[in-house]
């Protein structure tokens, strides 16, 4: 019997190194006696702790340089202010485990999405006491996105939506009761791949019509790459340099701070958790 995936994660979770639990997996057969439970299932005792409403939230910080556990569990402490206090937990491949002790304390951190760390994302999501933690999916995050030369009359909650999945998944838009916004811009809310790079701007087929271009420029947007577009990193250290055939374009980059929006005047959405920074090292992206 191969050992399931549930079963070498628990091995990574103790600090296992990737390499053996690939050995583990390839050459570890189990005897009659190790694949019996010994009655735990039908004992009830599997499913004896599941919590109804999970309190616990998986994150992972966006960096290729290592961070300080012990500075950035201090600052989303500060960050977070939770009343009821929280624990903290780190894991492999940079990840860190969070349980709150209320539901308010665990939505304050993750409806204020996105944070940040040092300038680079802190990436955030709840988890059921039944999940596996080194299986969830921690390479979305979301943004308020602005969608600019939109015509007036296309600032609606159908082409919002479509715009959206083109650059991500639409996660919400505030229109007034027609469904409709109005203003220089449509502000949008997007859950992005941070494995993508950022979408500068996309054509649009308006089938018979012009063609239409509309651009786009991210609110608390943290450390991203000039060179391939992707969060994370800098220019610097962008692996693209190592292509074979790669040609530095110097400062002519493909990207660059425009894609940047200004901070918004305080909004309905932003009321919905703390938007002050706390120090120096972690905030509000």
């Amino acid at each position: 019997m191969v050992p399931s995936e549930e079963y070498l994660t628990h091995w990574s979770n103790m600090g296992v190194e990737a390499s053996a639990i690939g050995h583990m997996k390839r050459a570890l057969r189990l005897t009659e006696e190790e694949e019996d439970d010994g009655g735990l299932i039908a004992d009830g005792l599997w499913q004896a702790d599941v919590e109804k409403d999970s309190l616990f939230v998986v994150g992972r910080l966006l960096s290729q340089r290592p961070f300080n556990f012990e500075g950035m569990c201090a600052s989303i402490w500060s960050m977070f202010m939770p009343v009821r206090g929280m624990e903290f937990k780190q894991l492999p491949e940079g990840r860190i485990l969070m349980r709150f002790s209320h539901v308010i304390d665990r939505n304050r951190g993750t409806e204020g999405c996105p944070w940040s760390f040092e300038k680079n994302i802190l990436i955030l999501s709840e988890v059921g006491s039944t999940d596996n933690l080194m299986n969830v999916d921690l390479n979305w995050c979301e943004f308020y996105v602005y969608i600019h030369n939109l015509p007036l009359s296309k600032m609606n909650l159908g082409i919002a939506t479509h715009i959206s999945n083109r650059i991500g998944r639409f996660r919400d838009m505030e229109p007034d009761e027609s469904d409709r916004a109005w203003g220089v811009s449509l502000r949008i809310l997007v859950a992005i791949n941070v494995n993508d790079p950022l979408k500068r701007a996309l054509k649009i087929d308006t089938t018979g019509e012009d063609e239409h271009t509309v651009y786009f420029t991210y609110e608390r947007l943290p450390n991203f790459c000039y060179l391939c577009g992707r969060t994370g990193h800098i220019a610097k250290y962008c692996k693209s340099r190592f292509d074979e055939g790669f040609i530095d374009p110097g400062e002519d980059m493909p990207y660059s701070p425009w894609l940047r929006a200004p901070m918004p005047p305080r909004s309905r959405s932003q009321t919905k958790s703390s938007s002050a920074s706390v120090g120096t090292d972690t905030s509000r992206l």
